[in-house]
């Protein structure tokens, strides 16, 4: 009986590393894999003073979606099957990504750098979560051109943004 206990032990003990390691995954994470930040309080400044919200276990990013809190700063990288953004990848060197984000509160706005160095025009959709509110609302972001950078302002504080559907062409988000 000893036997089969020590075995379960050395099973579980197994998964719980293989899943440990897949949290830890290298920057070339396939989705996957998604490369996951630490725990996480979000405290931002709003008209009724100031707001915290804990977060547990958030990628960076996971199936080509860029989940980005105020006060963070990183990078990813793009993959172009053809002419288009076929995936988005976590890339935590910013000097090695194709695309950089700092998303930072000043005082009572809320700004956001974009910087592109992809060689095309790139175009992404973006919702918020915004304190005391359930659910995410659209906002808008303007596109981004080659070697650039953009920034984006809100009047209002923001928990986080969910940056998407990442292209080189202007079309109806889907």
């Amino acid at each position: 009986m000893r036997n089969v206990i020590g075995l379960a032990a050395i099973a579980s003990f197994l998964l719980s590393l293989s899943a440990l390691l897949q949290a830890q995954a290298s920057p070339d994470a396939t989705p996957a894999t998604p490369v996951f930040r630490a725990p996480v309080t979000v405290t931002v400044q709003t008209n009724h003073g100031e707001y915290k919200e804990q977060f547990e276990k958030v990628p960076y990013v996971a199936e080509n979606n860029v989940y980005i809190f105020a006060g963070e700063s990183f990078g990813v990288n793009v993959t172009i099957t053809g002419s288009e953004i076929s995936q988005v990848t976590y890339q935590p060197d910013i000097s090695k990504a194709d695309v950089t984000f700092k998303f930072n509160q000043n005082k009572a706005m809320m700004m956001m750098m974009i910087q592109n160095k992809t060689k095309r025009r790139l175009f992404l959709d973006a919702l918020m979560a915004v304190p005391e509110k359930k659910g995410m609302f659209r906002t808008s972001v303007v596109p981004i051109e080659p070697g650039t950078s953009s920034f984006e302002a809100w009047p209002h504080a923001i928990i986080q943004l969910v940056l998407k559907n990442f292209r080189f062409s202007e079309k109806p988000a889907s």
